[in-house]
């Protein structure tokens, strides 16, 4: 199995979880079982490095991903770290969102141009300017938690006909404001029991995302983001 089609399994697996309120024990899950595999990890750095935007020029494009195709060739994730996400993902389907980057670094014996394609088309990305540019550590857990924390509309869209009346009541209501002080409150409080009983790895993240619910101010949008936050913590 191609790692752009693991990646996108994964993801999707996390955004799932989001929805059914079970984000956070499925992220302990993939942090004690999938995360340690080290070359799990690094696979999942470089393919975000290479669907980014960078602003770089054309020269330190090419030589970047010539450097990352390269470390990829000698990453090997073991058997049982792949036993253990089609597990845990079973059910979903084997969708890719990385094929870019899987033709550029598996390539293809039939159609050796897609090789080529694919890096032109990569080269062009990197060099492309970031809208929005935002400190980012090495941490592909990082990732997952921006995914599921990103995809509240998406999530909203999926929800069935009873969970979505219940969200609409609540952009309806007249007392939302009133009660947000109070699910921050309650936000906060759980994310600090989290803290207190994650392994470090996970810490950092955590706090980063007790400090975006300290600085949210009141509106309905927000209030439905940290109400989906709060049932999934």
């Amino acid at each position: 199995m191609r790692f752009g089609v693991i990646k996108t399994l994964v993801e999707n697996k996390l955004i799932k979880s989001f929805v059914d309120k079970k984000l956070v024990k499925d992220m302990k899950l993939f942090e004690s079982k999938i995360l340690k595999d080290k070359s799990f990890s690094r696979l999942y750095f470089i393919y975000d490095t290479l669907k980014e935007n960078k602003s770089l020029d054309k020269e330190t494009a090419i030589y970047m991903i010539d450097d990352l195709v390269s470390e990829s060739k000698n990453l090997k994730i073991s058997d049982k770290t792949i036993e253990e996400i089609v597990k845990w993902t079973r059910g979903l389907v084997k969708e890719n969102n990385y094929t870019i980057i899987d033709n550029l670094i598996y390539g293809d014996e039939l159609k050796p141009e897609k090789k080529s394609i694919a890096k032109k088309q990569i080269v062009e990305s990197l060099m492309k300017t970031t809208i929005i540019k935002e400190s980012k550590k090495v941490v592909p857990l990082k990732s997952m938690v921006k995914i599921a924390n990103t995809t509240v509309q998406k999530a909203l869209e999926e929800l069935n006909e009873s969970d979505r009346e219940k969200v609409l009541s609540v952009l309806k209501s007249e007392k939302t404001k009133d009660s947000f002080d109070s699910l921050k409150e309650s936000t906060i409080s759980k994310i600090d029991s989290l803290i207190s009983e994650s392994q470090d790895e996970l810490k950092p993240i955590l706090s980063e995302t007790k400090e975006r619910v300290e600085k949210s101010e009141y509106s309905k949008k927000e209030y439905i983001k940290l109400l989906q936050l709060n049932q999934g913590l």
